[in-house]
């Protein structure tokens, strides 16, 4: 298993961070939201966490390992060799929604979902998906805090290309902790509304909950918010009552 470890970056760039982090504080504080600007040196940012993180990773394992075959890597590669061959892929930011949003009747599912804090990248051997890092910010740094997820790479990956435009803007990833549940949200080019993908995780937990009820449109198999949230309230409801 992966370690976490600190990314110390250098000073010039820390201070970019630290403006950059200042800069969003203030714009949440004003006008409720970062400016593109901002969103773009965030994720060039925790781009470079990913990078430096993936190469500490193949660093550390080739250093353990030399000539032996691994037996506990956390990315889906055949051994040290194409291992080697990793790169840093798409990121994207994870997004969640509060339950009590959920279940205090909200409807603008779009409008719910707020920042965890939280990026993850996929992790490529060519153009394959092997697995995704996670960058946080620790103590002022961003960090590789983990490894993994190969299946949710690929299943993002698909979504990327069946979904989003060019840069993936038109995209944000949605998870939904209590409901046990991802969800891909959609903006259409064309109307501008937001439409939603439920990932695997999300058809698995949702489909106790009623979602075999409701048919996505027949806007690429996209379901309308009000098609989700009935079953997704359920889902955390439910989930909430178990835990106390």
């Amino acid at each position: 298993m992966f370690k976490k470890k600190a990314l110390v970056l250098p000073g010039a760039l820390l201070c970019a961070i630290a403006l950059a982090t200042q800069s969003i504080s203030a714009s949440a504080a004003g006008s409720g939201a970062p400016t593109i600007a901002q969103q773009q040196l965030v994720r060039s940012q925790a781009q470079l966490a990913a990078q430096q993180g993936l190469a500490e990773y193949k660093q550390g394992k080739l250093q353990a390992y030399a000539d032996l075959a691994p037996d506990n890597l956390a990315l889906d590669v055949s051994g040290m060799d194409e291992l080697m061959q990793t790169r840093i892929g798409q990121g994207f930011e994870v997004y969640t929604v509060k339950p009590q949003d959920v279940t205090g009747g909200r409807t603008d599912l779009s409008g719910m979902a707020v920042p965890t804090g939280s990026w993850r990248f996929v992790v490529q051997v060519a153009d394959k998906p092997v697995g995704l890092v996670t960058v946080e910010m620790v103590d002022g740094r961003w960090e590789a805090v983990s490894f993994g997820g190969a299946a949710l790479a690929r299943e993002y990956e698909a979504m990327r290309v069946a979904h989003g435009n060019a840069e993936g803007s038109n995209l944000r990833f949605i998870r939904v902790y209590q409901a046990q549940s991802d969800l891909m949200e959609v903006t259409s080019a064309t109307d501008g509304k937001s439409r939603f993908a439920a990932m695997k995780s999300a058809r698995e937990s949702l489909l106790r909950f009623g979602l075999n009820k409701a048919q996505p449109d027949a806007n690429a198999g996209l379901f309308d918010p009000s098609q989700l949230l009935e079953s997704l309230r359920a889902a955390v409801s439910k989930n909430m009552d178990a835990q106390h």
